[in-house]
């Protein structure tokens, strides 16, 4: 359940394995998440999406399941399941901030000059199933036949909801003489609540 709520009773919110209580004490709430215990003075609980981040890492990649090919001039498009992070806010102040996902990485690249990055695997579906997703559009700019079996995009510091998932902005994959993915900034459908800053960033696959 994302958003903000109103607190006036005890509230149970399940996210993923997660499980949120916050319990009606005298004059106060008492937020409690596994061994986490915040006490709240005051009435009111943000409990937002934000970007799997964990340990600052910038780009996150997904192995397809089943990967995608894709004929000259074709496009396909489809949501992944993926890991996410929720932070939970009394106004601007994070109070609590945890993984929904398997939390797994990988390196991308070389030994040499490879870098961290968050890693899932998911298949291309034709509708969000899962607490964090992502909607890509893949399409076939070039000349020739392109294979999909992973992507790599960057990760911004912006997200959008609906009342019980979360979603990436919209990723877009470019073949042509290559593979570049643009993390669009822009909402993955209409009618999601934004939290953070839009804006948009390109990247070049070259592994």
């Amino acid at each position: 359940m994302f958003g903000r709520l109103r607190l006036e009773e005890e509230v149970e919110v399940n996210l993923g394995d997660e499980k949120i209580r916050v319990e009606r004490k005298d004059g106060s709430f008492l937020y409690v998440r596994g061994e986490r215990e915040v006490e709240i003075i005051g009435e009111e609980l943000n409990i937002l999406p934000a970007p799997a981040k964990g340990y600052g890492v910038k780009l996150m990649m997904i192995r397809l399941d089943r990967p995608v090919a894709v004929s000259p001039g074709k496009r396909v498009e489809g949501f992944l399941s993926v890991p996410i992070e929720v932070s939970v806010r009394v106004g601007d102040v994070e109070i609590d901030r945890f993984s929904v996902g398997r939390e797994k990485y990988a390196l991308y690249g070389t030994l040499e000059s490879g870098v961290i990055v968050r890693y899932a695997r998911a298949r291309l579906e034709s509708e969000a199933k899962a607490v964090g997703n992502v909607k890509v559009l893949i399409e076939n700019s070039g000349s020739s036949w392109g294979l999909v079996e992973r992507i790599v995009f960057p990760l911004l510091n912006v997200m959008y909801y609906s009342r019980e998932k979360a979603f990436y902005p919209l990723i877009r994959v470019r073949i042509n003489k290559g593979v570049d993915v643009i993390n669009t900034g822009e909402p993955p459908m209409k009618g999601l609540e934004v939290v953070g800053e839009r804006k948009e960033i390109a990247f070049k696959m070259r592994w």
